[in-house]
């Protein structure tokens, strides 16, 4: 007789494009099928990935958009009496509701995860959302967090105990990124044969402020004779036109790429010499990991779980957040000698292979529901 399949239901605010939006499809799609099966209830909006999650596997659009829904908890709950899940896994701040959702429908274990920090709350939390992420901590069976930066961080500012929070670090499928053919890419983009690349990934807004990257790409350009540079900015968001705007003030509109979202970064990151990062605050940011994965230098700010990836002078740079100067300065070093450059890459590769592979991060998550259903 087959054994009965441990259903976990995912709560989070949508699956747009983004790093833990990427983990939970991972999760679900990744966790070995005999063994468990998944639900998605995606509390604001579906968003553009929900068509990478596998079709067997059932997405709830609740609809909240960006206004509060006071009853937003019951509406998840009637979901999961519905689907009566063994397992509750909520993530970041849509835990507020989902958390409070299991409970009320009972009869189910709950994990709480934390993925990240967005403006305005990334040295601080108010005192509301203090005591309701304490809240939510002390009713979930389990807690964690995707780095150990992250884990001090929310256990210092809700005084909830640092040995009850665990840390269970990101992942990428290294071989998705391998068997890849970029060929035409570089056409595509207009970008030249002899170009040397540096691209991001990213949403595009205030807290991921690529603004000081394309001030140090500026200062980079500038500084350069014949400056065969093109920078590539793989996303979207509402800051967009910002960035347009100055690099047209720059005269830099041929040598500023946007590209927008798109659903191939694994070609995309194979025309890159650097990948870069000026966030004021991440989590464990998966672009980095895939970045490290097609053997590409990191020049990143020094926040979130960026120093755990990031070995300083080895698989890249760490620069202080808004400082385009530094961020230009360290470019500059990896333009000008490429052997380091291609040193770099390899050691990062050898890093990801090591201690970030997908399969490492679902042996993980797989332990933690297994000791779940043991309680």
């Amino acid at each position: 007789m087959a054994e009965e399949k441990i259903k976990i239901l995912h709560v989070l605010d949508s699956l747009a494009v983004g790093g833990m939006e990427r983990v939970v499809i991972d999760v679900v799609n990744g966790l070995n099928g005999g063994r468990f099966s998944h639900v998605v209830c995606c509390v604001s909006r579906l968003g553009e990935a929900a068509q990478q999650v596998r079709e067997d596997v059932a997405c709830y659009d609740m609809g909240k958009g960006a206004e509060s829904d006071l009853f937003m908890p019951l509406k998840l709950a009637r979901v999961m009496r519905q689907e009566q899940p063994d397992i509750v896994h909520t993530q970041s701040w849509s835990g507020v509701d989902g958390v409070i959702a299991g409970k009320i429908a009972g009869g189910m274990r709950v994990v709480h995860s934390e993925h990240g920090r967005n403006l305005p709350y990334i040295h601080f939390e108010p005192t509301k959302r203090k005591i309701a992420r304490r809240l939510i901590y002390h009713l979930a069976d389990a807690v964690f967090t995707v780095s150990e930066e992250m884990r001090q961080y929310y256990c210092r500012e809700t005084g909830f105990p640092l040995e009850r929070m665990r840390v269970i670090t990101n992942g990428v499928d290294v071989a998705r990124f391998d068997d890849v053919d970029a060929s035409g890419v570089r056409d595509e983009l207009g970008i030249a044969a002899d170009d040397f690349v540096i691209g991001i990934v990213s949403r595009i807004n205030p807290t991921k402020d690529i603004l000081t990257l394309v001030r140090a790409f500026a200062r980079l350009y500038r500084g350069q004779r014949e400056p065969h540079l093109k920078l590539l900015i793989v996303g979207d968001g509402e800051g967009r036109a910002e960035l347009e705007n100055f690099a047209a003030e720059q005269g830099l509109k041929h040598a500023i790429i946007f590209a927008g979202v798109r659903h191939d970064v694994p070609r995309l990151l194979r025309v890159m010499d650097v990948f870069a990062l000026s966030s004021l605050s991440e989590g464990m940011p998966i672009t980095v990991l895939e970045a490290m994965c097609v053997s590409l230098p990191v020049v990143a700010t020094n926040v979130g779980a960026n120093p755990e990836l990031i070995a300083e002078g080895e698989t890249g740079f760490l620069v202080a957040v808004r400082d385009d100067e530094a961020m230009a300065e360290r470019l500059a070093r990896l333009f000008v000698d490429r052997s380091l450059t291609r040193k770099f890459g390899v050691a990062g590769r050898r890093r990801v292979e090591r201690d970030y592979s997908l399969e490492t991060m679902l042996r993980r998550y797989e332990a933690l529901y297994l000791s779940l259903m043991k309680k």
